[in-house]
């Protein structure tokens, strides 16, 4: 049994063992898991586009051919080279299919990529519970511990300094999408104009409200503000920058701090406006009055079904992959038209 986390895992897909005949990737941050497959597939593949290096298969191919994945298990390069099988889940493998992995002895190496799968997963079980050959390497959110550390490390390598009031807006203002999380600080710290001063707080707050960042707070606000008829032409703009999931993740983020203000607000004599300008991690200044806002439309009760709802519409994009924009689009406009 082989678990890889964190530093292990990172260190692995940038140099991977020659031994290895299987590697699930597997876990919420599909950011992550996206970044740590990628780079183990650029170490091993060298033309992409060559079916007798990489072959790709989905749940959607299996579930039109399922003998595909042992037929690929089985078919090996012209020149007797290892052959990369890329296989991306949106449901766990039937049993025939899962034992075929352990039991080909293959000389491809299998790279399955999978969302969250529960410890009883037969496929998780397998790869947890088999030789050393095969690598289990789970991608769980980032803490933000995790993305301060990301940052720290960024920049100590582009030598530049940053005050620990603009890292806390920074980080707290991070979803918890490693690739999102990654591109969004190499963009603010690649500015031309950062060496040889500290960035400030300021600084920071003037560069992440960019134009995807304002389009999901526009949607959030709108969903939270009751305003369903202009919810989905937003919600389709959102698609452009942001995954489903990572939509639902970020209604959700908002809900619960919509609950903790709620909480305050209902049981201490503090004025709504205090709440919201006090309130951590900050909102930026401009949705001050929408907040106010939304304090005043929602109950605890309901905000409370708002979480259980998008719980279920998550779980329900997992077994459903084919139409996920579609469910996480009703579940949001169920979500602005509920009552109290």
């Amino acid at each position: 049994m082989v678990i890889l986390r964190n530093k292990q895992a990172d260190n692995f897909v940038k140099n991977p063992s020659a031994n290895v005949k299987g590697v699930l990737i597997y876990g919420q941050d599909l950011g992550l898991i996206s970044h740590r497959s990628s780079l183990l597939i650029d170490q091993l593949v060298t033309d992409k586009n060559d079916p007798f290096q990489l072959s790709k298969l989905s749940t959607e191919i299996l579930n039109e051919s399922p003998d595909q994945l042992v037929n690929e298990l089985d078919t090996y390069s012209l020149l007797s080279t290892r052959k990369v099988i890329h296989l991306k889940l949106s449901q766990d493998l039937v049993k025939d299919q899962i034992e075929a992995i352990f039991e080909k002895n293959s000389r491809n190496l299998l790279i399955i990529t999978a969302s969250e799968l529960k410890p009883t997963s037969n496929l998780r079980r397998g790869f947890e519970t088999n030789t050393t050959d095969y690598i289990s390497i789970p991608c769980y959110t980032s803490s933000n511990i995790d993305i301060m550390n990301i940052l720290n490390e960024k920049l100590i390598e582009k030598k530049l300094n940053m005050e620990q009031d603009a890292k806390e807006l920074l980080v707290n203002s991070l979803g918890d999408n490693y690739q999102n999380t990654l591109s969004e600080i190499d963009k603010i710290l690649s500015m031309n104009n950062l060496q040889g001063s500290s960035i400030t707080k300021q600084y920071v707050e003037n560069l992440v409200v960019d134009s995807s960042n304002i389009m999901i707070t526009d949607l959030v606000d709108l969903i939270f503000e009751k305003k369903t008829k202009s919810i989905s032409a937003c919600y389709q703009k959102s698609l452009e920058e942001f995954q489903p999931q990572q939509i639902l993740q970020i209604v959700s983020n908002h809900a619960i701090k919509l609950l903790d203000m709620k909480a305050v607000k209902d049981t201490e004599n503090i004025p709504v406006k205090r709440i919201v300008e006090s309130y951590k991690p900050t909102f930026f200044f401009k949705r001050h009055s929408s907040i106010q806002k939304q304090l005043g439309l929602w109950t605890l009760s309901t905000l409370s079904e708002i979480l259980e709802i998008i719980s279920d519409t998550i779980m329900d994009t997992r077994s459903y992959n084919e139409i996920t924009k579609e469910i996480t689009e009703r579940s949001l406009l169920k979500i602005s038209s509920l009552r109290n």
